[in-house]
């Protein structure tokens, strides 16, 4: 028993484990690529884990079977790192090198929260991913939650709403000019309210309003114009481990960085050690 809890606290069952996640990635990235699953990762990203075993017809058999081997290889290199931190934890009591080890200790269970906090954003709180609104209309949230857009600026051609990116002229689009304004109300009672701009979404008590695109307004084609203000796509979601895992990966950054300070080992280049042979050689 002790030789298989050393065995499961090893480096090589640690590197092994990591072999098999990496492998898991790329057969992962595959199937994305892949034609006959691209709109079933789609899905994943869209909705939360409960959603999609919900549905039995709603994502194919085996993106689930991924889904439930990447939680499994996982929770495995949970265990390895439970037993690793046990080991180091028993060698900081021993007093052999307690400063860089307790640095490790400490690496390890930060690392440890941030996996949980990954793993808790699939289950927890919500998201409603491509969320269409126009001025003055609503999307309601859970706990009497409400989404609502007060007004929708944008400054630039709106024909460039009916064309693709790559079809767009560069300088076309003027991120910073273009906004909505969002107000969220609970209860009938708006709380909060803000500009959204595309990567600065408006946040408020774990509640996240993100501006995806403007949408065209009306059918105006290729022939015929756009009038009219845009609409817009919205990404409304509540993470409530977005916050810790925000906190800790820095935190687990820095300490990598010190436990590498603490450990650095300069080592002599070999002209300066044949240089102090010979001085001994000569003594």
């Amino acid at each position: 028993m002790k030789r298989f809890f050393e065995h499961l606290s090893s480096m090589q069952f640690t590197l092994l484990i990591l072999s098999v996640l990496m492998l898991w990635f790329v057969w992962g990235i595959f199937l994305a690529e892949s034609d006959g699953f691209r709109q079933g990762f789609n899905a994943m990203n869209r909705f939360l884990v409960p959603v999609w075993f919900k549905n039995p017809h709603g994502l194919p058999f085996l993106l689930k079977f991924w889904f439930v081997g990447l939680c499994s290889v996982m929770v495995i290199l949970g265990i390895n790192l439970v037993f690793c931190s046990w080991t180091k934890f028993l060698k900081i009591m021993q007093n052999k090198q307690a400063a860089s080890r307790f640095v490790m200790l400490m690496i390890h269970m930060v690392f440890g929260f941030v996996a949980l906090g990954h793993f808790g954003s699939f289950l927890l709180g919500y998201r409603y991913e491509n969320v269409k609104l126009r001025e003055n209309q609503s999307f309601p949230l859970p706990e009497g939650y409400a989404v609502s857009v007060k007004k929708i600026h944008f400054e630039d051609d709106l024909n460039i709403l009916s064309k693709r990116p790559r079809e767009r002229k560069p300088g076309a689009f003027h991120p910073e000019a273009n906004f909505c304004e969002v107000a969220l109300i609970k209860n009938g009672k708006p709380v909060v309210q803000g500009k959204v701009y595309f990567l600065r979404p408006l946040v408020w008590e774990g509640i996240q309003v993100t501006l995806k695109r403007f949408t065209p307004f009306g059918s105006g084609g290729k022939r015929r114009p756009e009038t009219g203000t845009p609409g817009v796509k919205l990404i409304i979601s509540r993470n409530p481990a977005r916050l810790l895992v925000f906190f800790l990966f820095p935190v687990m950054i820095l300490g990598i960085g010190a436990y590498l300070v603490m450990t650095w080992r300069t080592r002599p280049s070999p002209k300066l050690n044949s240089l102090a042979k010979q001085e001994e050689n000569e003594k």
